[in-house]
């Protein structure tokens, strides 16, 4: 009998960063391929690039929710472009501002103290989301730069917003070869750790993907360290614990919002928040109070 062979989802953001996250030939080559094909860098591909913040499984072990990992994998290309990548397991509504700040962030970095502004290295943020992000849109993989409202004229390509809806890969029921590059790869994040598709994962093996082929050889190397393992569980049942305090604090909130004592029992629910390591904007969503209420409790 054929072994079972055991993947983790490559979905999460744990195992994403393990896979292409680490400061070795192999995770380099692997997220090199990776970026090429999400950034269609057929004429200028990128050859070489540098981790700025190299993940390591060991440290990883030490982390718990107090000391939780940057699940972002930032790296500085060869010719100096600053990117930054990242699989992201929830979209709030203020996802959109952090990607402009991980962005605007990339651009002070990448000027240093007393050089000119002519320096500028170009700052890429790219997200991969496991659902829809722009259901209005039809594709898949959107960009933004800074363009001129009314013309649409780019004014600079040195700040990119990459965003890959996994959701909206069309996938499903067609025959891996019929798809094309993005899609495949988009359909091996999707089945990666779910049982029931191994056969299809295995179809998409067979397909003429670099980059799904070793990547899978880093997950199935990754997915056999009990450190991860135990890691990711870890922090899937303390973002559950953490979605579940929220939509009671909301079902709560609107139930006390109709008593004259509406805002004190905010403020208890947003000190229990607090308490819990919310951030203070999300805590601002869930109550209705402002952050400098917040901050005060």
């Amino acid at each position: 009998m054929k072994k079972q062979i055991h993947r983790e989802p490559l979905t999460s953001d744990i195992i994403f960063k393990a896979v292409y996250g680490q400061d070795n030939q192999e995770c380099k080559h692997a997220l090199i391929l990776l970026l090429n094909l999400i950034l269609e860098r057929k004429d200028d591909p990128i050859v070489d690039l540098t981790y700025k913040n190299p993940f390591s499984i060991a440290e990883c072990a030490e982390c718990n929710e107090k000391k939780p990992i940057v699940m972002d994998i930032f790296v500085e290309t060869q010719s100096g472009e600053l990117i930054d990548i990242e699989m992201q397991i929830h979209v709030s509504g203020l996802f959109i501002n952090r990607t402009l700040f991980y962005g605007c962030d990339l651009i002070r970095q990448g000027l240093e103290l007393g050089s000119e502004y002519d320096t500028l290295k170009k700052s890429i943020v790219i997200s991969i989301v496991r659902g829809k992000l722009f259901p209005e849109l039809p594709a898949a993989h959107t960009c933004f730069t800074m363009c001129n409202q009314a013309t649409g004229k780019e004014l600079t390509d040195l700040l990119q917003l990459h965003y890959l809806e996994l959701g909206k890969l069309n996938w499903e029921g067609k025959p891996p070869e019929m798809l094309s590059p993005l899609e495949q790869l988009g359909a091996y994040f999707c089945c990666s750790g779910q049982p029931e598709q191994t056969a299809y994962l295995e179809s998409l093996l067979r397909t003429e993907s670099e980059v799904i082929s070793v990547t899978d050889e880093l997950l199935k190397k990754v997915s056999e360290d009990e450190r991860l393992w135990a890691y990711r569980r870890s922090r899937e049942m303390y973002e559950r614990d953490q979605i579940t305090l929220r939509n009671q604090a909301w079902r709560d909130g609107r139930k006390e919002g109709m008593e004259e004592g509406r805002k004190e029992t905010f403020a208890v629910i947003a000190r229990q928040l607090k308490s819990r390591g919310m951030d203070v904007e999300e805590i601002s969503e869930v109550t209705g109070l402002t952050t400098d209420e917040i901050n005060l409790l």
